[in-house]
């Protein structure tokens, strides 16, 4: 089923298709045109930069074809790679959100949010062309 406000995407192995992570938007807040993204890789392919190129190919996605106005993510404190990545697509630290969401095994953990708006992402374009 096609809906027109779900975006997601697997990222895969070139050479067996072999689906190592996802990437998607979890939540819009059309009132204010964000997107909140939300992501998880495979171990194995960490520090790698492939979290990076998917991550930064989806936000140039939605704010040039889909017309978002911000982007935003957030990630466990403790999951300090995660906070890289953001920061490695534009992103800038907004906060800390103590106790601010359940970790995999259901205890609460305090969460970092970045957030990019349209406009630092169009100035970037224009320094990095």
């Amino acid at each position: 089923m096609e809906q027109e406000d779900c975006y997601r995407w697997c990222r895969e192995l070139k050479d067996n298709q072999q689906v190592i992570g996802t990437i998607d938007v979890v939540d819009i807040n059309s009132d204010i045109e964000c997107a909140v993204f939300g992501y998880c890789m495979s171990k194995n392919y960490w520090n790698q930069g492939i979290m990076t190129e998917a991550f930064t190919a989806v936000k140039n996605f939605l704010f040039e074809r889909v017309g978002f106005n911000r982007i935003e993510a957030s990630h466990h404190t403790e999951n300090s790679g995660s906070g890289k990545v953001m920061k490695k697509v534009g992103m800038s630290l907004e906060g800390i959100k103590r106790e601010g969401a359940k970790d995999n095994e259901g205890n609460l953990c305090d969460t970092a949010t970045y957030s990019i708006f349209k406009a630092d992402w169009e100035k970037e374009k224009l320094y990095n062309f």
